[in-house]
C-alpha cells in the first residue's frame, strides 16, 4: 500500500488508485481498521470520471456503500455491472447480500439464480442462505452443513462466509454453543461483522472473560470502533473488572449524539440495552436501524428493546 501510494503520488493513474480503494476497503472489513473505510472512499473519489462506468469502480462504489448502509444506491451501481455482465459473480452475490439485509428475500434468490451456470457451489450456498432466512433453518442447516464437508479445501474468504451463514443458521435453529464454535477457530481472520455475532454469541452463553479479554487484546493493539466496544464495556460490567472501557465508550456516545449521527444505529440501540440501560433510547435507536436494516440481527434487537421497554412499563412483553 506504501509503494502504490508513493507510486500514485509521483505518477498519478486509475489502475493503481482503483488498487489502493480495494486494498483500502479489504483491511476497513477487520477490527480495529474501520478507518480504512474512509481512504477507500478518499481514493475511489480519486478515480478519473472516464473511469466511473467500469466494472471495478462500480463493484467498489456498491460495497462501500452497502457498508453505510445506502442500499439502493449500492444496487444502482450493482446494476450497471449486471447490466453489461449479467452473470458477473461478484455483484451477484453482493446484490444477493444487500437483498437479504432488507429482507428482499424473493430478489435475494433471483440474485443467487445468476450463478448456477458459473459456479455451482456458490448458487447453492447462496440458496440455502435465503432458504434460511425465508424460516427454513433446520433443513437449511443440515443441506449447508453436508456440502460445507464434501469440500476439501476453501479460499479463506468462502470458507469465512460459509461459516458465517452456517452459525446463523445453527443460531436461529437453537443451537447457540454450535454457532459459536463455528466462529471461534477463524477469528484470527475474521471481519468485523463475525467478531461481532461471537462477541454476541458468546455474551448470550455467558462466556463474559472470553469476550473481555479477547475483545481488550485487539482494543489495546488498534482500537475498537463502537460495535465491539459496546461489546467489550458490556463483558467488562458483566465481570465487574475496573478498566476505562466504559467511560471511554461513553465519551463516545456522548459525541455521536451531540453530532446526530444514526450511522450504524444498531450500536446505539446495544448501548442503551447492555451497558447504560435506557430502554426508550435503545427502542427509539433500534426502530431507526430496522428502517434500513432488516437481517435475523435486526429483528432481534427490535424485540429485546420492545420488551425492555415493556418491562420497564410494567406491562406484559
Amino acid at each position: 500500500m506504501s509503494k502504490l501510494s508513493a507510486r500514485v503520488a509521483t505518477e498519478p493513474n486509475d489502475v493503481d488508485v482503483l488498487k489502493l480503494a480495494t486494498l483500502y476497503l479489504h483491511g476497513a472489513r477487520q477490527p480495529g481498521y474501520d478507518a480504512w473505510f474512509h481512504q477507500a472512499e478518499y481514493w475511489l473519489s480519486q478515480v478519473s470520471a472516464a473511469n466511473h462506468s467500469s466494472t471495478e469502480y462500480q463493484l467498489l462504489r456498491a460495497d462501500i456503500l452497502q457498508q453505510q448502509h445506502q442500499f439502493d444506491a449500492a444496487l444502482a451501481s450493482l446494476e450497471q455491472v449486471l447490466a453489461a455482465e449479467p452473470q458477473h459473480l461478484s455483484a451477484s452475490l453482493m446484490a444477493a447480500r444487500i437483498y437479504l439485509a432488507t429482507a428482499q428475500h424473493q430478489a435475494a434468490q433471483k440474485a443467487c439464480n445468476r450463478l448456477w451456470q458459473q459456479d455451482l457451489f456458490l448458487f447453492s450456498v447462496c440458496s440455502y442462505e435465503v432458504a434460511g432466512r425465508n424460516g427454513d433453518w433446520q433443513q437449511s442447516y443440515q443441506a449447508l452443513l453436508v456440502l460445507y464437508k464434501r469440500q476439501q479445501s476453501l479460499p479463506t474468504t468462502i470458507d469465512l462466509w460459509l461459516r458465517g451463514i452456517l452459525a446463523e443458521q445453527a443460531e436461529q435453529s437453537g443451537e447457540q454453543e454450535v454457532a459459536r464454535a463455528w466462529l471461534t477457530p477463524i477469528l484470527a481472520d475474521a471481519p468485523t461483522s463475525l467478531w461481532l455475532k461471537w462477541a454476541d454469541l458468546s455474551l448470550a452463553l455467558a462466556e463474559h472473560r472470553q469476550v473481555y479479554q479477547q475483545l481488550l487484546s485487539r482494543h489495546q493493539q488498534f482500537g475498537l470502533a463502537d460495535s465491539l466496544l459496546v461489546r467489550l464495556a458490556a463483558a467488562e460490567q458483566q465481570l465487574d473488572v475496573d478498566s476505562n472501557v466504559s467511560a471511554e465508550l461513553a465519551e463516545r456516545i456522548q459525541l455521536r449524539l451531540a453530532r446526530g449521527d444514526t450511522e450504524h444505529a444498531a450500536d446505539l440501540a446495544h448501548y442503551f440495552l447492555t451497558v447504560a440501560p435506557n430502554p426508550q433510547a435503545a427502542l427509539h435507536w433500534a426502530e431507526l436501524n430496522y428502517k434500513s436494516a432488516k437481517e435475523p440481527d435486526d429483528i432481534a434487537l427490535l424485540r429485546q428493546s420492545e420488551r425492555a421497554l415493556s418491562g420497564q412499563l410494567g406491562t406484559t412483553p
